[in-house]
């Protein structure tokens, strides 16, 4: 536990932990290029997914009350079926041309988002589910669940409460989706899962931490965050 491997492995679990206690996503951002990086592309998002769940946990029973359960269970089921092909192409693809589309997938993201667009009433079911299918999709792949769904909903007129509620929410809910995936293709191994225990505390306490300091941010200090979160994930997926 005193490896250079694992420190590494340790702070950066605690400083996503406190990215995603604070905005709801970003943890994967942060985890899987750093994971991948020291323990191998499959390892690696296997691991993010064991994390982002574990700090999730502690977040969820406090947002329960905010949350559109209609919307986050379309989102879910489009993801479920999204899952399983980024999960194919994670294990049957070249990895480049992947890396440079979700890049450029997500900046064009930001750059709508920048640009002060938003929906024009709730989103129609159809968006909903391509969003899920997306979010899902690029979970398969990369572990990273967030750049569509963050889109999805910091384009529309809820409050940053109910965003980060959730957000905190759903990726839970989609992160078991793509673990079930990784376990029935034995993508997780029995080192893969005690690392992941080692590592919880940080993760956790990181988590912790986020959640306290949501509070104290103003609404357009949140949407700031979240958009360089997004393009963080862009740069991100060029070196993971």
């Amino acid at each position: 536990m005193l490896a250079v491997s694992f420190l590494v492995s340790a702070a950066t679990a605690c400083i996503a932990g406190m990215v995603r206690g604070f905005a709801g996503f970003g943890a994967a951002m942060l985890m899987t290029p750093v994971f991948s990086a020291l323990h191998g592309p499959a390892v690696g998002v296997a691991l993010c997914l064991l994390l982002e769940v574990v700090v999730a946990l502690p977040l969820v029973p406090g947002v329960l009350h905010l949350v559109d359960w209609r919307r986050i269970g379309l989102l879910l089921l489009a993801a479920a079926v999204g899952v399983p092909v980024g999960n194919l192409v994670l294990t049957w693809s070249e990895p480049a041309p992947m890396r440079w589309a979700i890049s450029a997938i997500v900046l064009g993201a930001v750059v709508l988002l920048g640009s002060g667009w938003r929906f024009s009433g709730k989103p129609s079911n159809a968006t909903t589910l391509a969003a899920g299918v997306s979010s899902g999709f690029l979970n398969g792949l990369a572990g990273m669940a967030g750049p569509p769904i963050a889109f999805y909903y910091l384009a529309g007129d809820e409050t940053v409460t109910r965003v980060r509620a959730n957000l905190t929410t759903y990726f839970i809910f989609v992160d078991l989706i793509a673990l079930a995936t990784f376990l029935s293709r034995d993508l997780v191994d029995f080192g893969t899962g005690i690392l992941a225990a080692c590592l919880a505390p940080a993760v956790i306490v990181g988590g912790v931490l986020g959640g306290r300091l949501f509070p104290l941010a103003s609404e357009a200090f949140y949407r700031r965050l979240a958009l360089g979160l997004l393009v963080g994930v862009a740069i991100g997926a060029l070196i993971l």
